[in-house]
């Protein structure tokens, strides 16, 4: 994956200017930590003074009134179980490449492998059960299960208690290293602030956020909390839809109003953000682009891939439509 962007992933590191402050303080929640991972053993009780500025009650709402069916395959939110398997792929491909390039050491680093074929499979895996994620926006759990099962241990957040009713409902029991919370990332951040400050190990590895800021308030102050939960040199991974004409056949007409697949009112295509727009706040807030792809959804066989953005000199052909993108907080 890194070959397509050369050294973008040690020059954002260096490149990133200092996160932006002024974050509203908002909320409590208290938590029981363990330092040892970031999130084992957290259970979370949160007391919602305000609302955090960048949660849209509305949206929430579509939300709550469909979270009995986040694991329906075939239900309202078939199209986000199809790109579930792209979007984590995109993930552990993006965590894996870091432990390539990483110095031994670094929390990313990967371990030699060894010849021997003795317990390798477990081997394999050990680099990325040390690291830590949260899931913000997690709905019913879709990514959040998906990415405990690699091994990270996952921290699943949601402004809404029947989503994560559902999630936990649905968490297989021997997935013990997967704890949900009814919070937002804002109130994270609160929670850090009235600690006196962001302590490394209450931050994450990787902080992601699918399909989610199309459905924010104000992206600014969301993708800056999503960022301020982010370890230094933690990555941040956010799925979203471009505000182009074939993302309105795509993701509003075909699914919404000609195929009824999705309710309608889900997706406001004046909320869709460009990767471009994305790339510029992200590197207002300290975090340079180390990848985006397009995830090219075909909602008449429900299928779903990864593709590259550009194609030769077709700049951004591949994210007309859905695409994730990855940036990596400065250190």
């Amino acid at each position: 994956m890194f070959k397509r962007f050369g050294n973008r992933v040690a020059a954002a590191a260096v490149r990133s200017p200092r996160v932006g402050q002024g974050h509203q303080r908002i909320g409590r929640c208290r938590w029981t930590h363990s330092s040892s991972n970031g999130i084992a053993g957290q259970e979370a009780t949160s007391t919602k003074e305000t609302r955090a500025s960048s949660v849209s009650a509305a949206e929430v709402e579509k939300f709550v009134r469909l979270s009995n069916e986040w694991w329906d395959p075939m239900g309202p939110f078939k199209y986000l179980h199809t790109m579930n398997g792209p979007r984590i792929r995109f993930v552990r491909e993006i965590l894996a490449d870091l432990a390539r390039l990483a110095p031994q050491g670094d929390r990313f680093s990967k371990p030699e492998s060894k010849n021997n074929s003795s317990g390798s499979s477990r081997r394999g895996r050990a680099w990325i059960e040390g690291l830590t994620a949260v899931d913000v926006g997690c709905g019913g759990g879709l990514a959040a299960e998906a990415l405990a099962r690699l091994g990270m241990r996952v921290l699943g957040i949601d402004a809404a208690r029947e989503n994560i009713d559902m999630a936990r409902a649905h968490a297989p029991r021997d997935l013990d290293n997967l704890r949900y919370a009814q919070t937002t990332a804002e109130e994270l951040v609160a929670e850090q602030r009235q600690k006196g400050g962001a302590a490394a190990d209450s931050l994450f590895d990787a902080v992601v956020s699918l399909e989610v800021i199309e459905h924010v308030a104000d992206p600014v102050p969301f993708c800056r909390s999503l960022v301020e939960l982010a370890r230094p040199g933690g990555v941040v991974v956010v799925s979203t839809m471009n505000r182009t004409p074939l993302s309105f056949v795509v993701d509003v007409v075909l699914p919404e109003y000609l195929l009824g697949s999705v309710p309608r009112g889900t997706h406001d295509h004046s909320r869709f953000v460009p990767p471009d727009e994305l790339r510029q706040i992200f590197r207002s807030l300290g975090a340079e682009l180390l990848d985006t792809q397009g995830l090219i959804l075909d909602p008449f066989s429900n299928t779903c891939h990864l593709a590259p953005a550009d194609f030769g000199l077709l700049r951004n052909v591949g994210v007309q439509a859905n695409y994730i993108s990855a940036f990596r907080k400065s250190k």
